[in-house]
């Protein structure tokens, strides 16, 4: 199936070293230095995408205990509810 979507095009200017190493291990892995580079932005983003709703997840209290509860010995938590 072809893709409609316009794509545009992003020129990078990178040090020579460094389009050397990347076009290295995109041919060891049998790709080329488009898909590689394609994936590793995707991969990137995900991770980035990853992290950011993990902290999101840690700021969400709903059906958690404080500390100070979860401390308590069962003897207090029973003088608290008897």
């Amino acid at each position: 199936m072809v893709s409609s979507t316009k794509r545009s095009r992003y020129f990078l200017d990178i040090d020579p070293e460094l389009r050397n190493r990347v076009k290295a291990i995109a041919a060891l892995q049998g790709k080329t230095m488009k898909t590689w580079l394609t994936e590793a932005i995707i991969e990137k983003l995900e991770d980035d995408i990853d992290a950011r709703e993990g902290l999101a997840a840690l700021g969400d209290t709903a059906g958690t205990v404080s500390l100070r509860d979860y401390l308590k010995s069962p003897e207090e938590t029973r003088r608290v509810q008897g």
